[in-house]
C-alpha cells in the first residue's frame, strides 16, 4: 500500500516543479546572449529552454549552433520569420508537446532576466493557493527599462473588479491581481494552457500576448508581482503609440480581431478596452508627422480585420509542423490491461455507500483492478475513517487489489480532488467511480479490454438509476454508443455519464484535466476532449448502479439549478464549443425544464435520458 501525504510548501516541493522556458529571437544576436545569461545566473535555472530562431540573418543560426552552455537547450531554426506571434506559437508547442512542463515561462529576446526573476514568480504561483485549480493561470514580472524605471509598454493594469478576495490572495503573496499579460517574462500554468491550446500565429507581431493571456485569464485568476523583477532592452521606453511604424497596422488589425472574433473577453471588457484602443490610435495619428502613412496602416488594419485569421496550421504550413496542437488523435492499442480505479470521497458522504462502493469496485469484479486511488477531499467523519481503514487492512494483506490514499488538507472540490488523485494512478487506463454509486461485476471486464483495444480515448456506458436507501432500479439512463453521435450530442448536452467511464490517462492529461464546473466538471472535460478530435463512445448496457438520493429532482428545479446552466453554456461558448444560438436554444430549453412542477421534470428527464438511442459501430 502506498500512503501519501500533503507536502505543504518548501523548497523541494517548488524545486520538483518542471519549469520550461520559451524564448524567441529575430536579429538580436547582441542582446539575446543577455538573455541567455540571465536564464543560466538564476537562483532557479528552468529544467529546460526552447529557443526558436525566427530565420534570423545575422549569425545568430550559428552562434546558437556553436553554443556551449549549461542550460538543457532545445533550438528549434524556423526558415521563414513568422514574427513574435508564430515564433511563441511553435515555441510553446514544442515546450507542452515534448518537455513535459509544470509551468511554461516565455520571453522575448531583448528581456534580461535578473537573478529572483523565475524564483520569485515560481513561488508567488504557488503559494497563492495550496489548491492546484485555484493557482493563477500566469504570474507576469514586474518589467523594467535599461534605467530601473518601471517600463510603460509591460506595466500591467490592475484588474478592474477584482473583488476583496482575489485581492487579498494576490496580496498575500506580494502580488496584485491583473487580467491580461505581455511575452516579457510570463510564467503560465501548463495545465490551463492545455485546456486552451495555442497562441494564435496568424498575429504576426503584437496583442498576441493580449490575446493569449487574457483567454489563459477568462475562468481563473492572473497576478503581477513585483519581487520577479526582469529587464526589457527597447532602445526607448515608449509605449506602442511612440512611433510604432508598420506595427500600427498589426495593432490596429490585431486588436480588432480579438474585440470581433474571439471570446477571451467579456462584452464590457470588450467596450472597456475597445475605447482605450481607439484613444491610442488617434494619439498615435495626432503625435505623428507622417499622418497619411499611419491613415493608411488603420484603414488596412480595419480592412484586413473583416476576413477571419488563419488557424496555426495553415500559417506554419511549410515552417513547422505543430506536435501538441494537431496529435494524433486516433490512439493506439495498449500493450497491458492494468488499469487503475479513481475514486473521490469527503465528509457528507455516507459510510454504508462508501463501503459498498468500494466493495464493488474491489472485491466483486470478473476483472479485478491492479490499483484504486482514493482521494479523501479534506478532513473526513471517523465513521468514513473506519469504513478506509478496514479496507487498507485488507489491502495491506494482498486481500485486495493495492490502494494509494491521497489525503488533501481541505475539501477542494471534486475537479482539484479528480486532478490530484490521477497524479497518483499508475496505469494508462483509468476508471472512475462515485463514492456512493456501485459498480456492477461485469463493468471492468466489458470496458477495460474494449478500451485498451480501440483508438478509443473514452468508453462510458448506460446506467441504472436506483433509489437512496437500497438497490431497488426505479429507472434505466440510457445511452448513446456510436462515437460519431456522441460527437454530435456534445452541443446540446452531456452523451457521456461520469460514473460509468474509463477513459486513457494520457488523453485527459493532454487536454489539462478536470477543470472547476460545478456539477458539470465532467462535461467539461469530454467537450474538450471532443474539441481536440478525440473519439468518445458509450456501450449500450447498464454497468453501475447510480444513486439519485432524496431530493435529487428538486434540486434540478429552480432559479439557482438556471444559473448554474448560464454558468455551464457560458464555460462552453468561451471553449468554443457551442456557438450564440446554440446556446440560446440549450438555455431556453433547460428554463423551462427549471421551471416545471418537479412530477414533469422528472418525468421529461426520464423521458429524454431514459429512452433508448440509436446505436453505431465502435
Amino acid at each position: 500500500m502506498v500512503y501519501d501525504h500533503p507536502i505543504p510548501p518548501s523548497q523541494g516541493e517548488l524545486d520538483a516543479l518542471r519549469v520550461t522556458a520559451v524564448v524567441v529571437t529575430f536579429n538580436r544576436l547582441d542582446l539575446l546572449p543577455l538573455t541567455l545569461q540571465g536564464l543560466a545566473s538564476g537562483k532557479r535555472i528552468p529544467d529546460s529552454v526552447v529557443i526558436v530562431n525566427n530565420a534570423s540573418t545575422d549569425g545568430t543560426a550559428a552562434y546558437l549552433d556553436a553554443l556551449d552552455s549549461e542550460l538543457n537547450l532545445d533550438i528549434v531554426h524556423l526558415h521563414r520569420n513568422m514574427g513574435g506571434a508564430g515564433g511563441f506559437t511553435v515555441g510553446i508547442d514544442r515546450a507542452l508537446a515534448r518537455h513535459n512542463p509544470d509551468l511554461v515561462w516565455v520571453m522575448d529576446d531583448d528581456t534580461e532576466p535578473t537573478e529572483d526573476t523565475l524564483s520569485a514568480a515560481v513561488r508567488a504561483w504557488w503559494e497563492y493557493s495550496p489548491t492546484a485549480t485555484e493557482r493563477p493561470a500566469f504570474v507576469a514580472s514586474r518589467v523594467v527599462w535599461t534605467d530601473g524605471r518601471d517600463h510603460r509598454m509591460n506595466t500591467m493594469r490592475t484588474r478592474l473588479g477584482a473583488g476583496r478576495r482575489r485581492t487579498a490572495m494576490a496580496q498575500a503573496v506580494g502580488a496584485r491581481p491583473i487580467r491580461s499579460g505581455s511575452f516579457v517574462s510570463l510564467l503560465m500554468d501548463a495545465t490551463v494552457m492545455r485546456r486552451v491550446g495555442l497562441p494564435i500565429a496568424d498575429f504576426f507581431i503584437w496583442n498576441d500576448d493580449f490575446e493569449y493571456s487574457t483567454r489563459l485569464a477568462l475562468h481563473r485568476d492572473a497576478i503581477a508581482t513585483a519581487d520577479s523583477v526582469a529587464r526589457h532592452h527597447t532602445k526607448t521606453m515608449g509605449n506602442t503609440d511612440s512611433n510604432p511604424g508598420p506595427r500600427f497596422y498589426n495593432d490596429v488589425r490585431n486588436k480588432l480581431w480579438v474585440f470581433c472574433r474571439r471570446r477571451t473577453l467579456a462584452p464590457w471588457e470588450k467596450l472597456l478596452y475597445g475605447g482605450a484602443s481607439v484613444r491610442l490610435w488617434i494619439r498615435t495619428i495626432k503625435n505623428t508627422d507622417d499622418k497619411k502613412t499611419y491613415l493608411g496602416y488603420l484603414a488596412r488594419g480595419v480592412r484586413d480585420a473583416l476576413r477571419p485569421y488563419r488557424t496555426n496550421r495553415e500559417v506554419l504550413a511549410g515552417v513547422y509542423e505543430l506536435e501538441f496542437d494537431h496529435m494524433p488523435r486516433e490512439l493506439v492499442s495498449v500493450k497491458t490491461s492494468q488499469f487503475s480505479v479513481l475514486m473521490s470521497t469527503y465528509a457528507h458522504d455516507r459510510p454504508d455507500f462508501l463501503d459498498r462502493a468500494l466493495a464493488s469496485n474491489l472485491i466483486e469484479q470478473s476483472l479485478q483492478p491492479d490499483q484504486l486511488v482514493l482521494v479523501t477531499d479534506g478532513p473526513l467523519t471517523a465513521e468514513l475513517e473506519a469504513v478506509i481503514d478496514a479496507w487498507q487492512a485488507r489491502s495491506e494483506t494482498g486481500e485486495v487489489p493495492l490502494i494509494t490514499r491521497v489525503l488533501l488538507e481541505k475539501n477542494v472540490g471534486l475537479a482539484s480532488a479528480l486532478n490530484e488523485g490521477l497524479k497518483h494512478c499508475r496505469y494508462e487506463l483509468v476508471a472512475r467511480a462515485d463514492a456512493d454509486d456501485i459498480s456492477l461485476p461485469e463493468r471492468f471486464s466489458r470496458q477495460i479490454p474494449q478500451l485498451a483495444n480501440s483508438s478509443l480515448a473514452l468508453l462510458g456506458s448506460a446506467m441504472y438509476e436506483i433509489c437512496a436507501d437500497d438497490e431497488r432500479v426505479e429507472s434505466t439512463r440510457h445511452s448513446i454508443t456510436d462515437p460519431a453521435d456522441v460527437s454530435r450530442l456534445m452541443a446540446r448536452r452531456n452523451p457521456v455519464f461520469h460514473p460509468t467511464v474509463v477513459f486513457r490517462k494520457s488523453a485527459v492529461l493532454s487536454v489539462g484535466g478536470y477543470e472547476h464546473l460545478p456539477a458539470a466538471e465532467d462535461y467539461g472535460l469530454w467537450t474538450r476532449l471532443d474539441r481536440a478530435g478525440y473519439r468518445l463512445a458509450n456501450l449500450a448496457e447498464p454497468l453501475v448502479k447510480y444513486r439519485t438520493g432524496a431530493g435529487a429532482y428538486t434540486r434540478r428545479g429552480g432559479l439557482k439549478a438556471f444559473h448554474q446552466d448560464v454558468r455551464v453554456q457560458a464555460a462552453l461558448y468561451n471553449g468554443e464549443s457551442v456557438g450564440k444560438a446554440q446556446v440560446l436554444f440549450n438555455l431556453g430549453l433547460r428554463f423551462i425544464y427549471r421551471m416545471v412542477p418537479e412530477s414533469a421534470r422528472k418525468h421529461l428527464f426520464r423521458t429524454v435520458i431514459g429512452r433508448p438511442r440509436r446505436t453505431g459501430a465502435q
